[in-house]
């Protein structure tokens, strides 16, 4: 028998278990290329061929007799009934702990990454609300500026002289309509227009064309600036296409009040720019009122006393007090056309 044949043989009658080293750091199966399953002879078969490969005197490699003596190390255990159950039972052992740890592994990595994923969701939002109150303070402060240099202008604007007294021009107003239609006289006219403004003198001309015109000079210019406004609210007024200022232009006392009506509603909608667009991070109004208005009265804004014209021609008590009359007929006037507008949509 050759020498390498009789070393073979020697290995298959292995000592005792209790003499053999079992290392499960080794996996033998997959060091011999084989199943759990593998009979005796295919574990001789592949042994024989691995150590052919390994052999230190065919293989001049520094790792061959290490492996080589594993390969023995496994031929050994595996040929070995008893040796083999008990290398089995360590090795399924130690794979139920591999799996478990993985699984264990699988756990923490993915609590791992749904925290990661918290923290990212966290950031993202708090860098959103750091963004929107950086955008609420950048818009808090161009409203704060445009609302000083508007101060500033109103300032800034020369001192007017002192509204003239108003004229008998100032209080008349000049009424045209079509004479086929309304055929009015002075009393007819008086008639219409007295419960609307008092009336202190009437005259009509153009009695022979076809639209007929009338001068009407009243009382006040409190009273004709009424007549004047109620033109597309009062049904008796109706028949007349036009309703003017005889000379053109509206009185100064008028034109002051218009300009403050202006600028109050310049201040309430920036006031309304500031509480809509700019409402605080807690999503609280930045301005909060705690009593509920009239819808009519909310838009009259009466002034608290003559301090508030400070900026304005001085005026006297008789103006200041006329002023006031043709706001609060202005604002019934805003009123009216508000409710037939909502009647006429109610309709439809």
């Amino acid at each position: 028998m050759p020498a390498a044949s009789k070393r073979n043989s020697d290995f298959f009658h292995a000592s005792p278990m209790s003499n053999k080293a079992i290392d499960v750091d080794v996996d033998y199966y997959e060091l011999l290329g084989l199943k759990f399953d593998a009979t005796d002879k295919d574990i001789k078969k592949a042994y024989r061929l691995k150590a052919r490969e390994v052999h230190p005197d065919k293989n001049p490699s520094p790792d061959a007799a290490a492996l080589f003596h594993k390969l023995t190390q496994a031929l050994d255990v595996l040929v070995d009934q008893q040796a083999r159950a008990a290398y089995d039972r360590l090795m399924k052992a130690k794979m139920e702990r591999l799996k478990k740890q993985n699984e264990m592994d699988s756990k923490r990595r993915a609590a791992k990454d749904e925290l990661e994923e918290r923290e990212n969701r966290a950031k993202k939002a708090k860098k959103e609300q750091d963004q929107a109150e950086a955008q609420y303070r950048a818009e808090l402060a161009r409203l704060r500026e445009e609302g000083a240099k508007r101060r500033e202008e109103w300032r800034e604007e020369p001192k007017q002289e002192k509204i003239p007294e108003p004229t008998e021009l100032d209080c008349t107003l000049k009424l045209k309509w079509i004479r086929k239609k309304y055929n009015f006289s002075e009393a007819d006219l008086e008639t219409i227009i007295s419960p609307i403004g008092k009336v202190d003198s009437i005259a009509i001309s153009g009695k022979e064309k076809k639209k007929a015109s009338a001068l009407i000079v009243f009382k006040s210019v409190v009273d004709a600036h009424a007549v004047l406004t109620s033109k597309d609210t009062h049904p008796s007024l109706k028949p007349f296409e036009t309703i003017d200022w005889v000379t053109g232009n509206e009185p100064a006392m008028v034109t002051r009040m218009n300009e403050d009506r202006k600028r109050r509603q310049e201040a309430l909608r920036m006031m309304a720019e500031l509480t809509d667009s700019s409402t605080t991070p807690t999503g609280k109004p930045l301005f909060a009122s705690g009593t509920k208005q009239s819808s009519f009265f909310k838009n009259i804004k009466m002034p608290a006393s003559k301090a508030a014209f400070s900026n304005a021609p001085a005026l006297s008590d008789k103006e200041y007090e006329a002023i006031t009359l043709m706001k609060l007929r202005q604002a019934e006037r805003d009123h009216r056309i508000q409710q037939l507008n909502r009647e006429d949509n109610s309709g439809k």
